[in-house]
């Protein structure tokens, strides 16, 4: 088949890598310079089907935009119908397949991308860790290994945690991680060009016509005539589907992140994280990437897409300061914030739009990186009119007709 997709972020690349491993013939169609340059750039980084399965949700702040309160009422309707139960089935299945398609892909193409293995959850107090009561009950109904610790447990876990920082105890999930979203998106976009995969960057789609042989239209040049249409593009996707009648009940969520050089010193080994730990009542995530550290956090609904203030910067720096101060240099600190749409019932919609040959991979929320790789198998399975082993309709967008 030939296949237009449309953006390339992790979703995109991923997808583009499968398809012509499956032996089709993949154009790329991206507004921007490169590869993940959007919500793929700096993200948390989180790779962490456990944490899914946790429901460990971050906090989402309302920055108060008025048009979205139809939203924030919808979605805590959705919250209320899921209740304490786990998270889907489907959805924790495309997520451990995400994960471990990641692994085979890393070990396959010999990648060599920044990573580090497991995910530490702090609570600082005991009132505070009677949450994590429901988190390990959804762990528990998972069968997602993990580890209940102390404070003395979670020091020799992460021996860099100041020890002046009030901490009650944690939830060690043993096999999540955490990786470099965007270098894992640039070594993967040379490993699909290899397959024959053609990248169109600086490219701007103006429209999407359905049909049975769709187009793709940019503007510049002939509509390029295709098989299918994947639309990847984030935030991008809303104007185009919408300019096709296809109006989606998104809501926009912003998430920031500093990533700062991590301090070396001998006699200190150390300074930061080994890994990654989230502090719960914060929801903000430190991460080890490499020399550097990345803290990332402050979810916010609404808000303007402009340039991280200092507002949505305070608990990202109030965590750093907490559990690893002076680890962070403030030299050549990059402050990062990116617009990831989201429906209240937070699934991703994988699968056929409702418009002819045209198929959707968006809305994948905070966990897009977990289930990258698997939702690209889903799709081409799908396309490919084969079963793709996972029960997926759940995630499928004929569930909001």
């Amino acid at each position: 088949m030939r296949i237009a997709i449309i953006g390339a972020g992790l979703a995109g690349v991923t997808s583009a890598y499968e398809l012509a491993l499956q032996g089709h013939e993949v154009q790329v169609f991206e507004r921007d310079t490169s590869v993940a340059t959007g919500a793929s750039f700096a993200p948390p980084g989180l790779i962490a089907p456990g944490l899914m399965a946790a429901r460990a949700n971050a906090p989402l702040r309302w920055r108060g935009k008025p048009g979205q309160i139809g939203w924030r009422f919808a979605h805590w309707r959705a919250g209320r119908a899921r209740g304490a139960q786990a998270m889907p089935e489907a959805l924790h299945a495309l997520a451990l397949r995400g994960q471990a398609v990641m692994a085979v892909w890393r070990r396959e193409l010999q990648m060599e991308v920044e990573r580090e293995a497991g995910v530490l959850l702090l609570w600082r107090s005991a009132k505070d860790y009677k949450a994590a009561a429901t988190l390990l009950a959804r762990l528990q109904e998972r069968q997602v290994p993990h580890r209940e610790l102390d404070a003395e447990g979670c020091r020799a876990q992460e021996p860099g945690l100041n020890a002046e920082t009030p901490l009650h105890g944690g939830i060690l999930l043993t096999q999540d991680e955490a990786a470099n979203a965007r270098q894992f998106s640039q070594a993967l976009r040379v490993e699909a060009q290899r397959l024959g995969v053609r990248w169109h960057f600086n490219t701007d789609v103006l429209r999407v016509e359905p049909g049975s042989s769709p187009a793709v239209h940019v503007a510049a040049g002939e509509p390029v005539r295709v098989d299918a249409v994947l639309v990847c593009a984030g935030k991008g996707a809303a104007p185009l589907l919408a300019a096709q009648g296809l109006k989606l009940p998104w809501g926009t969520v912003h998430t920031h992140t500093i990533t700062a050089p991590l301090r070396q010193l001998e006699a200190h080994p150390d300074l930061g994280p080994r890994a990654t730990v989230v502090d719960m009542s914060l929801g903000v995530s430190l991460t080890r990437l490499g020399q550097r550290v990345r803290v990332g956090g402050a979810n916010e609904l609404g808000g303007a897409s402009s340039q991280p203030d200092g507002q949505s910067m305070g608990a990202l720096h109030q965590a750093a300061h907490d559990w690893f101060p002076g680890a962070l240099l403030a030299g050549g600190q990059q402050r990062w914030k990116t617009a990831r749409l989201l429906l209240p019932d937070e699934l991703p919609l994988i699968g056929e739009s409702g418009l002819p040959g045209v198929w959707l991979n968006i809305g994948h929320g905070e966990h897009g990186w977990t289930m990258a790789g698997a939702a690209a198998q889903l799709i081409s399975a799908r396309l490919a009119k084969q079963d793709p082993g996972i029960d997926a309709a759940l995630l499928e967008p004929g569930r909001l007709r």
